[in-house]
């Protein structure tokens, strides 16, 4: 669960963070800018992708040419269809660069043939690729991550990218409590029986583009009992354990943060007689918050 967490896990999830702003301070003109010129996000950092988080963000738009985040050195491209059955097939054709202090940027899923000639460096200017759909994408969009070697995380890109206009508050839709192998919605007013419960949520944050429902990952979410915060996940960097990537102080697994079904476990509580209130905060990198307060009791 959430409230896991510790201090010394909580610094090192920190570290990758400090180290690609050392790099954007320290280095003339360095400012991680969007790899494509139209800004549709269509998929988010720490999103639920069955068995995995997302460690990146996807970029939409069609045909768009791809260029670097930063200038940056050539440590890899593959184009699919060449010869290298060691490779991971799911992202496609794609391209690394280094930046410098271990800080690396990946383009996944190009258009195939459209790398262009091998060159050992990009500045900002140059293209990398157009955006397409080759390995396991569904749809045309741009796969993009940024890695910290030092650190051994991915970084959220949009804690760093130039701001995208977004008035969209994430959604809260329900929150359940589970209690052994019961699960029901929390309601208004509900009246309780003492005890342990863990509490779900369906949390989401919506694109601004389309006219219907393509829900997102939040940028953070909290839980808070009579006012006390229970628990807090904030999609900032993901790193791999044990061959498992984990997220937060607490280094949480994907089912640590998400059910079969898709909704977010955000802690546990205890239920104890009286008077309670509920509350569950999710907000977004453009500070776009909403919350949701449910009052109940709890009866012997």
């Amino acid at each position: 669960m959430m409230n896991r967490a510790v201090g010394i896990q909580r610094i090192a999830r920190r570290a990758a963070i400090v180290s690609l702003l050392s790099i954007l301070l320290v280095v003339p003109g360095a400012a991680l800018d969007w790899p494509v010129a139209n800004r549709i996000l269509t998929g988010t950092f720490g999103e639920d992708r069955g068995d995995h988080f997302h460690n990146g963000i996807d970029i939409g738009g069609g045909d768009q040419v791809v260029r670097p985040a930063l200038p940056g050195e050539l440590v890899f491209r593959y184009d699919e269809g060449s010869d290298y059955s060691s490779l991971p097939r799911g992202v496609g054709s794609y391209v690394v660069l280094h930046h410098g202090q271990g800080i690396f940027t990946l383009y996944c899923h190009l258009a195939n043939g459209t790398l262009g000639p091998v060159r050992t460096s990009y500045a900002a200017s140059d293209q990398i690729g157009i955006i397409g759909e080759s390995g396991d994408a569904q749809g045309k969009h741009l796969h993009f991550t940024v890695y910290d070697q030092e650190a051994g995380s991915a970084i959220n890109p949009l804690s760093f990218l130039p701001a995208r206009a977004d008035k969209q508050a994430p959604v809260i839709r329900r929150i359940f409590l589970v209690v052994g192998d019961r699960s029901w919605p929390l309601e208004p007013r509900a009246v309780l029986k003492p005890g342990r419960a863990e509490v779900l949520a369906e949390v989401y944050d919506l694109r601004e583009d389309v006219s219907f429902s393509w829900p997102l990952a939040p940028y953070s979410i909290s839980l808070s009992l009579d006012g006390t915060e229970v628990s807090r996940l904030t999609f900032d960097s993901i790193q791999v354990k044990d061959g498992r990537s984990v997220v937060g102080a607490g280094l949480l697994t994907r089912d640590d943060v998400y059910n079969a079904s898709g909704l977010m476990r955000l802690g546990a509580i205890d239920l104890r007689p009286g008077d309670a209130h509920l509350k569950v905060t999710a907000r977004d990198v453009a500070g776009n918050e909403t919350a949701k307060e449910i009052p109940f009791s709890v009866q012997e």
